[in-house]
């Protein structure tokens, strides 16, 4: 049972400072009277991007499966190498783990920005959702769902391509990689979506954006949210059926 509650513990650690950071840049850079305010959209894909990085260095630092995202895991599911070393009875810990560290994060973020939050409700309240979830530029489903499937294809991609490699240094630096890539993927293709490209962070806070006590607020565009969370899963298990089938 040890081993289960490392892989929670570490996978709802590493998913709660992704989360944290990221949505925390989103709240520095859109609402009113932060420090960051205004800094763009730039900062935003930087500041996912250090997120993840950092996120999945903490988780494996501390012998975590640092996966940190359900598309990522499904994908490692149906490659079943790391479950079949480790043991599938790990699978829960690591999914529980993500969504508990989700609604850690945006919790601690929520609180952090509260009184930001209230002052740009009245004015701007997308900004206050999009500290929480992803809003599209344009609604058009096929082309929201494909970008996501996109975004989270090439993060799988590397991801997987990772795991295979032998060299130890590759290895180490894995949690560096990934921050690149996702910083890359929201600079080539994040503007039309917000890329999600992660189920758990994109579902979790638009469920807690829900239950805030803010009045004025925006709805929660619950008729999207199913693409962030089905696109990014999707696209991994494209990926992941590729490699498992070469």
């Amino acid at each position: 049972m040890a081993i289960f509650f490392i892989q929670l513990s570490t996978e709802l650690l590493g998913t709660a400072i992704l989360v944290l950071l990221g949505n925390g840049v989103v709240a520095n850079t859109l609402l009113k009277k932060t420090k960051g305010n205004n800094q763009g959209f730039l900062a935003i894909t930087a500041g996912w991007g250090f997120a993840t990085f950092l996120g999945a260095l903490v988780a494996s630092l501390l012998n975590g499966a640092a996966q940190l995202n359900p598309a990522v895991t499904i994908a490692v599911v149906i490659q079943q190498t790391w479950f079949i070393e480790h043991g599938w009875f790990l699978l829960p810990a690591i999914l529980i783990g993500q969504i508990l560290g989700a609604i850690i994060a945006q919790l601690i973020v929520d609180t952090i920005y509260w009184k930001h939050i209230k002052d740009t409700v009245t004015d701007n309240p997308d900004f206050v959702l999009a500290v929480h979830a992803t809003i599209p530029t344009y609604q058009n489903k096929f082309l929201n769902f494909f970008t996501e499937m996109i975004g989270a294809a090439l993060l799988v991609l590397v991801v997987l391509l990772l795991s295979e490699q032998e060299s130890k240094v590759i290895h180490n630096l894995a949690p560096l990689f990934v921050g690149f890539t996702v910083f890359a993927i929201g600079l080539g293709i994040g503007g039309p979506t917000g890329y999600a490209i992660n189920p758990v962070r994109d579902f979790i806070p638009r469920l807690i954006y829900s239950f805030l006590p803010l009045k004025g607020k925006s709805k929660a565009q619950w008729n999207y949210s199913w693409i962030p969370v089905l696109a990014p899963i999707t696209g991994g298990i494209i990926v992941s059926l590729i490699f498992w089938a070469l």
